[in-house]
């Protein structure tokens, strides 16, 4: 796991009324799927993406406030390459960038970091440790929004 990059870090209960908007960029819709539900119960809106060019196309729609990114998915680009385009780009580069991958090599985790990502998680990883990382990212459950989180893991 990558330490969170502190100068990313603001808290965004003073941001926008409407929840936080969160993009998840997967290619396997079975490793989509927990993580889509995982954000809805905790009052999150959600755009989903199943691969880089998709997760592009949305982002000039909106900014979200948390991408979650798979590094490799059929074709090119690939999520770092999107991290990277968030990162440095003026208009999203206050968007938390969680890298979500298989890729578990100490130089793959360096490419996260050199990319931008705020945190590089090696599945599979429990949707209790996301939202735990998610949590301390600043990205915040609306208030009147109290439900336990499931016990499912992304494999």
């Amino acid at each position: 796991m990558v330490p969170v990059n502190p100068s990313a870090v603001h808290n965004l209960r003073d941001a926008a009324q409407a929840p936080p908007l969160v993009m998840i960029v997967e290619d396997d819709p079975h490793v989509r799927r927990p993580i889509v539900e995982l954000l809805k119960l905790h009052g999150m809106r959600v755009v989903e993406a199943a691969n880089a060019d998709e997760a592009l196309e949305a982002l000039a729609r909106g900014e979200p406030n948390l991408v979650i990114a798979d590094v490799m998915m059929r074709g090119k680009p690939e999520g770092f390459d999107v991290c990277w385009k968030i990162k440095t780009n003026p208009a999203t580069n206050h968007c938390y960038v969680i890298m979500l991958t298989g890729l578990s090599d100490p130089c793959d985790i360096d490419n996260g970091r050199q990319r931008g990502a705020d945190q590089y998680l090696v599945k599979p990883v429990s949707m209790g440790m996301l939202w735990e990382i998610i949590s301390k990212l600043g990205v915040i459950i609306m208030p009147d929004v109290r439900a336990e989180t499931p016990p499912a893991r992304l494999n």
